[in-house]
């Protein structure tokens, strides 16, 4: 069977930063300049690229505190995500390695996967993948120095991310 590409539905995408992994808070945000593709052989998903910047919106009163007790607030934080392989163990665990830059700093980090394929009897295809991923704030220079909190309510000392992202050959 010849490979099916299929490409990302950005409309239909998503990508959220939990303030607190037992809150149901998330930060504000908008997606800018995504692209990705699945490709699929013989019903299988054989490969998995996903590229975008996230812009954290400053309504959401992000609020740093550094050890000198003085306050700073930026305009807008940008996070880019840019894959860089997929591995696939069983039917049920797979990984996409993507490389994070946030706060200027660049690390390799996993996110889970989990992927559901649809055919249709119309010949139409779509890929439907969720990933979830708990990032060290410190890698990223967060915490280090100073309090992160939005809205009042203070970061946990894990950054949770979850995302859900449709890809379709049409």
């Amino acid at each position: 069977m010849q490979a099916l590409n299929l490409y990302l539905n950005a409309d239909q995408s998503y990508f959220l930063i939990k303030i607190r992994k037992n809150l149901d808070s998330y930060l504000k945000n908008k997606t800018d300049n995504s692209e990705g593709f699945v490709v699929i052989n013989n019903d299988k998903v054989a490969n998995i690229s996903l590229q975008f910047d996230l812009i954290l919106e400053d309504d959401s009163k992000i609020t740093r505190v550094d050890s000198k007790g003085n306050s700073k607030r930026r305009k807008e934080t940008f996070l880019q995500l840019k894959s860089i392989s997929f591995e696939k163990i069983n039917e049920e665990i797979s990984f996409l390695k993507v490389a994070v830059t946030l706060n200027e700093i660049t690390k390799i980090i996993e996110l889970e996967t989990s992927i559901q394929l649809e055919k249709h009897p119309t010949g139409k295809h779509k890929v439907i993948v969720d990933v979830v991923a708990e990032i060290d704030k410190k890698d990223f220079g967060l915490g280090v120095d100073e309090k992160l909190s939005i809205n009042g309510l203070g970061f946990s000392k894990k950054i949770n991310a979850e995302g859900k992202f449709e890809f379709s050959n049409n």
